[in-house]
């Protein structure tokens, strides 16, 4: 397996290529991605931003047992809106779900507009992380609630296309960047993953979930 293709693809999947990498991503991520979605807590009639959507399949979870609720789903590939779209055509017809390319730094929606916003397993891609946060809290509604979701640098975990284009993050160099905005971080979560399967080898992969609220005072970790 090229290593250093796949990882390019998981940063901005395109093409053929593109589709089946985000459908082996999927059953990687199914446990992270509800796992995330369950904690965001989402209420009847909420306005939720979901960042890095990939091919969308479980966009229907962040909807299942409310109404009202109010998604947009954001992708800085092209493919994979593309993807998302068709997978969930109905969705978007009942004029409640709208999905768009765009990147996180770059977000093409008014101030303050979202509840609660999260992103799985993309910060990893960040560019610039600082700038990306500022841009997320510029979206959020005063005390909204973030969830960055991702697997943390572990010795022994890494899998093996990480070490082409991903920056892994230990739990303190996260909580680091929190500390240079105006986000404070109300919990972390940690959790063992069911085992899963990748390129001969099964893992026990560890995910953090960080559920922070944006704040106008400079944020305190507790």
């Amino acid at each position: 397996m090229n290593f250093e293709k796949v990882s390019k693809q998981l940063a901005n999947p395109s093409g053929q290529f593109g589709i089946d990498i985000a459908l082996g991503m999927n059953t990687m991520n199914e446990f992270i991605s509800k796992t995330t979605y369950e904690l965001l807590k989402i209420n009847d009639n909420d306005t939720v931003l979901e960042i890095g959507i990939g091919n969308g399949k479980f966009i229907k979870d962040i909807l299942d047992n409310t109404s009202g609720v109010s998604y947009t789903g954001i992708d800085i590939s092209e493919t994979m809106i593309t993807e998302a779209k068709r997978i969930n055509r109905p969705l978007i017809e009942t004029g409640y779900v709208d999905l768009f390319n765009a990147d996180i730094e770059e977000i093409p929606i008014w101030d303050e507009v979202f509840d609660k916003i999260c992103t799985v397993n993309t910060i990893y891609f960040w560019k610039n992380p600082i700038k990306a946060l500022e841009e997320v809290y510029r979206v959020l509604k005063k005390k909204g609630i973030l969830i960055v979701s991702f697997r943390p640098f572990i010795n022994g975990q890494t899998l093996d296309f990480t070490q082409y284009g991903f920056k892994e993050y230990r739990n303190e160099d996260f909580e680091s960047l929190i500390e240079q905005t105006n986000f404070k971080i109300i919990e972390r979560i940690e959790k063992t993953e069911p085992e899963i399967e990748f390129n001969g080898k099964t893992h026990n992969l560890t995910s953090q979930y960080f559920l922070i609220q944006k704040t106008t005072a400079y944020n305190v970790y507790k």
